[in-house]
């Protein structure tokens, strides 16, 4: 039985996004600045083609201080919000909520812009199971992080991501004695940082844009050490 979101049609979805040339900072043993920075592109583009896909997320907001993340949001039919002093993810985050609550918007859900494995189900599914909560937590892989975060509404915490952030966004609710749903979710909960996440992503038969950079890379890759046994 699909469960009922009465707000479902008024989600506003915040996705920060990096200096492309600076992200993917933990991949610099396995991948060059360009491939990093294609990388996370790729997943940018896959992030937002999902949310698109969700019912009831009416409007999609990138904060970022890249302009080529703006051509990015711009074309993908998303919002762009500049975060040019590049004070930091939650100051940035701070200026996305700011915006959703300036537009009347009865709940938010902030996402990484790297997490490829993300679907239109679990999403649909985050948001259902958010109903009636102020707050509803994903934890990251790890169980330290925090890979998505809806508001209900926009702005009744601020957001504390960071070292430990998912045990920091507990304790903030707990404080103002709110109530709070966490939701596992894989897709979500994979956000590819590490080499080994490269390589466990790397395994999965992705139909995206991510999927198509791994492949082609891996290509690249194998026929460089064809080349390198030639010439030994």
């Amino acid at each position: 039985m699909k469960l009922l979101r009465p707000d479902a049609d008024a989600v506003h979805a915040i996705i920060p996004a990096k200096v492309l040339r600076e992200s993917k900072a933990r991949l610099a043993p396995s991948l060059s600045i360009a491939n990093r920075s294609r990388l996370s592109r790729a997943m940018l583009v896959d992030v937002l083609d999902t949310l698109g896909r969700v019912p009831g997320v009416r409007r999609i907001t990138v904060v970022s201080a890249d302009r080529f993340v703006r051509t990015i949001a711009i074309r993908k039919g998303a919002h762009f919000l500049s975060e040019d002093k590049r004070r930091g993810l939650n100051n940035a985050l701070r200026l996305a909520l700011r915006d959703a609550r300036n537009r009347n918007a009865p709940v938010s859900l902030i996402l990484p812009s790297d997490i490829p494995l993300v679907t239109p189900h679990e999403l649909t599914r985050l948001l259902d199971l958010s109903a009636g909560y102020p707050i509803t937590i994903t934890p990251s892989k790890d169980g330290h992080g925090t890979n998505a975060l809806i508001l209900r509404p926009p702005g009744v915490i601020n957001p504390a991501f960071g070292l430990n952030s998912f045990q920091r966004h507990l304790s903030i609710a707990n404080r103002k004695r709110l109530s709070v749903r966490v939701v596992k979710l894989k897709g979500v909960a994979l956000d590819l940082d590490e080499p080994t996440d490269l390589c466990r992503i790397s395994r999965q038969s992705l139909r995206n844009q991510t999927g198509m950079f791994l492949e082609l890379l891996g290509k690249t890759r194998r026929g460089l050490k064809a080349d390198n046994r030639k010439d030994s």
